[in-house]
């Protein structure tokens, strides 16, 4: 409902943009109005405060002119009459009289030319009182009165005056004698609060501030809130003895007016806040904007209610063509009928579909593209369901002209009259025919492999699952089949020849396969076949044995012919004794044991399996986490002894791991695993890392160790740049390459790979020695020796035990030491326990010892004990 409303608002605004633009415009002239009328009325607002302001002023300068004049009247008067009173009492008694006539004043002091108190109603007589007034009036007799700048207390020797916040203003006025020289002085201290005070009704209401200044600059009124600039003031004075500016002050702007005095060397200034001024217009402005912001909102309304009655009319036209061409142009054969179901009119996908024209089926039934393959009571059904004057959707098998037939999906649709009667029926006709057929490949692939053809193992699991939900005890096997070397030939011969060999196997397996078998294609290489009943196991053995003989038979690929085989795990049991999950892991674990117990091999499940796997996952988790810590694995050191001079040649870094506290795993269970799931690679890196800085501790302290052997896995010279690592590493760490021996298996030379190779080569040519680990247990030839020039040959420990007991294992070492010298290579004898080894060891020539004759595997800080007592 909502998309819908929203599509046809956003037509409406695309097609009727002249209704919606017209709006805009008058809401344009509105708002221009607005602006023009608001600009008017803050400058009415600014003018009318700039009137008021200039009256105020006036008024207030009458005010102040008055005060001071009052007091200069005052002290005139005192000043005639000072000279004929007879006593200081008299004159103060006229003192206090005058005092409490004048609210504006707080004292009155008489004083000598010199600044003594002769009389005071404040001070004592003789208190020395200091202002620049009486050096004035003593220089300038003519002087009337003059104002002294604002003095901190009450009056004049105010002993409070330093912690007082009141002020005063010194209003000085001569005395002259008889013969008019100047005699004396008055001083009377107005009181600045009473003009604070006469002032207080227009600061407090206006919004405004009031300043009394002398022509000097110097302040008299101060406002504390604000601060105008005295300076402009004055300058503006000179030019003009009254007026006023705007002027921003602490951020805000303020209409400065003054007022220079006629009668007096005072300027008043009237400082008042524009937003004052214009906060009646603002509040009128914002109802005006309320006002006209809701204006717009009816307008926009309006015009876009027009604008969706004119699109709706618009559609309205539209819709009967677009519905007409849309009829005759659809994907979708339509046909109309009459009551009776004579064809009155299809359009031309009809034709299209059925290969029929409207002249040929015009005024005939649609039973000419009947198929016969639908049954009367369907038709029967049909008719009943639309003659209710409801519609009826379901799949037909048409005909079509030249005699194939078609699956349509067709809607039949009764359409009635004002008074409900059937008038015609429309039938709309879709080609469903390619779709079907693409869903049931699409069944056929959800549960098949593309490649084989062979059920998958969605299909097999949901197959044996289903097994085991029908409850019969019938004893079941699962035989889990992996190709041997797949990727050898995959990655030899290309993704083709895999693809072929798959084929293949598949083809050779379903030779085997009669209804009591399921053969699928797990995956990859992967292959399962279920037997749903075993007769005994005898059978099941025979059965094993024709699928290894079976899948081994030769594969010819273009010129070549290889021989494929496989291992497979078989896996017994019924809903009493397993499940599906359980047998189907039973039978891969079977099927590892047939791997690695040599290949084209079968192997049965038992419970031994099942203990190995749990301690391999195990192991597995525990090494996930061991290559992440710091403190799983450590190094130990068995040194390695010169036969010749029994003096240290160096030692082997043999790694050690403990997974929990106290118990360590032996690193003959653990590397394979760690090759086998790729963790070798973080382990050959935490190796490097912590042997070379145990090396660079040495190095730095001096330590003489010889040279360190270290072991390298076969699946870190073929899958790593290890040469180009390993080297950097050592620069890092400042490790000659004389002080480090690398270790390789015999068998890691069988690895044909150019990686392996180019590691060998590039670790040589930097100077670390090359050294063959448990020679002659493996497969490789003189060939790959001479190939890596390799520069020590490690007899396995197997034979030395060998030594005093067996012939064999002595002729072995005899040979080996023989061929090692031959070829110019030294030899090292590991697992050296007792006198007798390095006695025969030693009588040929063998060049190094290692064994817990000399030592066990040591932490580092007892290998260094060894070195230092020799």
């Amino acid at each position: 409902m909502l998309s819908n409303l929203f599509l046809l608002l956003k037509n409406a605004t695309f097609r009727q943009k002249w209704v919606l633009l017209t709006a805009l415009f008058i809401l344009l002239c509105f708002w221009l109005v607005l602006q023009h009328t608001a600009r008017q009325g803050v400058a009415r607002s600014l003018a009318e405060q700039d009137a008021s302001n200039a009256v105020l002023l006036h008024a207030l300068e009458d005010t102040v002119v008055r005060s001071f004049q009052s007091v200069n009247s005052s002290m005139l008067t005192l000043a005639e009459s000072i000279p004929q009173l007879a006593s200081d009492q008299d004159i103060r008694n006229v003192l206090l009289e005058q005092l409490r006539t004048s609210p504006q004043l707080r004292a009155i002091d008489l004083l000598d030319t010199q600044g003594l108190v002769i009389t005071s109603v404040t001070n004592n007589k003789g208190n020395q009182v200091t202002y620049s007034c009486i050096d004035t009036l003593n220089n300038e007799p003519l002087t009337a009165f003059v104002i002294e700048s604002l003095q901190k207390g009450r009056y004049p020797n105010d002993p409070f005056a330093a912690q007082s916040v009141h002020q005063y203003i010194p209003f000085c006025v001569p005395v002259h004698d008889a013969s008019g020289q100047l005699s004396k002085v008055l001083i009377a201290s107005i009181n600045p609060q009473y003009f604070y005070n006469l002032f207080a009704s227009i600061t407090n209401s206006l919004d405004s501030y009031v300043y009394l200044y002398r022509y000097d600059g110097e302040p008299l009124l101060t406002a504390s809130a604000i601060e105008p600039e005295t300076a402009a003031i004055l300058m503006r004075v000179k030019e003009k003895s009254w007026g006023q500016f705007r002027t921003p002050i602490a951020e805000s702007e303020y209409l400065v007016s003054y007022r220079s005095t006629s009668l007096l060397p005072l300027i008043l200034v009237l400082v008042s806040d524009e937003a004052s001024a214009l906060s009646a217009w603002r509040q009128d402005e914002r109802m005006m904007r309320w006002f006209l912001f809701i204006i717009s909102i009816i307008t926009v309304v309006v015009a876009l209610v027009i604008a969706v009655l004119r699109e709706k009319r618009w559609q309205a036209l539209g819709d009967i063509h677009l519905l007409s061409t849309a009829i005759r142009s659809t994907a979708n054969a339509i046909l109309i009928t009459d009551k009776e179901g004579s064809i009155h009119w299809t359009n031309k996908a009809f034709t299209v579909l059925t290969g029929y024209s409207f002249e040929e089926v015009k005024g005939k039934t649609p039973r000419v593209l009947n198929s016969g393959q639908q049954p009367k009571a369907f038709f029967s059904e049909l008719w009943l369901t639309i003659l209710s004057g409801k519609s009826w959707k379901g799949e037909l098998i048409n005909r079509h002209k030249q005699g194939y037939t078609l699956v349509v999906d067709q809607t039949i649709t009764p359409i009635l009259d004002k008074k409900g009667n059937i008038e015609h029926f429309i039938a709309v006709h879709e080609d469903v025919t390619a779709r079907k057929k693409a869903e049931q490949q699409a069944l056929f692939l959800a549960d098949h492999d593309s490649l084989t053809q062979l059920p998958n193992r969605r299909y097999f699991e949901q197959h044996l699952y289903h097994v085991f939900a029908t409850f019969d005890p019938t004893e079941i096997a699962i035989l889990f089949i992996d190709l041997d070397r797949f990727k050898d030939i995959n990655d030899t011969l290309g993704h083709e020849a895999g693809d072929a060999l798959l084929i293949q196997t598949a083809s050779n397996l379903q030779s085997l396969m009669d209804d009591n078998y399921l053969l699928a294609r797990l995956g990859g290489d992967e292959f399962a076949i279920l037997v749903k009943e075993v007769i005994n196991h005898e059978q099941l053995v025979i059965f094993a044995n024709k699928v290894v003989t079976t899948v081994a038979k030769l594969f010819y690929y273009g010129d070549g012919v290889f021989n494929t085989t496989c291992s497979v795990g078989v896996a017994t049991g019924n809903i009493n004794t397993s499940d599906a999950s359980m047998m189907l892991r039973q039978a891969d674990m079977a099927m590892y044991r047939a791997k690695r117990t040599g290949k084209n091999t079968f192997r049965f499940f038992d419970d031994a399996m099942d203990a190995i796997m749990r301690r391999r996952v195990y192991l597995q988790q525990q090494l996930e986490m061991a290559v992440h810590s710091d403190v799983a694995f450590s190094l130990r050191y068995q040194p390695q002894i010169n036969a010749l001079t029994g003096e240290l040649y160096g030692a082997e870094a043999l790694m050690r791991w403990e997974v929990t506290a106290g118990e360590w795993v032996s690193p003959v269970e653990f590397i394979p695993l760690a090759e086998e799931t790729g963790q070798i690679m973080d382990i050959g890196i935490w190796l490097m890392k912590s042997l070379f800085q145990q090396m660079a501790k040495w190095n730095c302290c001096g330590v003489k160790f010889g040279k360190i052997s270290m072991n390298i896995s076969a699946i870190q010279l073929a899958r790593d740049s290890l040469a180009e690592r390993m080297l950097a590493m050592m620069k890092a760490y400042g490790i000659l390459a004389n002080q480090l021996c690398v270790e390789i298996t015999e068998t890691t030379l069988m690895t044909n790979s150019d990686r392996v190779m180019d590691n060998l080569k590039q670790l040589k040519k930097s100077g670390i020695t090359l050294s063959i680990d448990d020679f002659g247990t493996g497969y490789s030839s003189l060939s790959y020796l001479k190939a890596i020039d390799a520069n020590h040959l490690k007899i396995d420990r197997s034979f030395i035990i060998g030594i005093g007991e067996k012939n064999s294992d002595e002729h072995i070492i005899r040979a080996t030491i023989a061929l090692a010298h031959s070829l110019s290579l030294e030899t090292v004898a590991e697992g050296v326990d007792s006198q007798e080894q390095l006695m025969f060891l030693k009588a040929l020539n063998c060049d190094y010892i290692q064994g817990y004759l000399f030592s066990k595997p040591l932490i580092a800080e007892d290998f260094e004990q060894f070195i230092n007592e020799g």
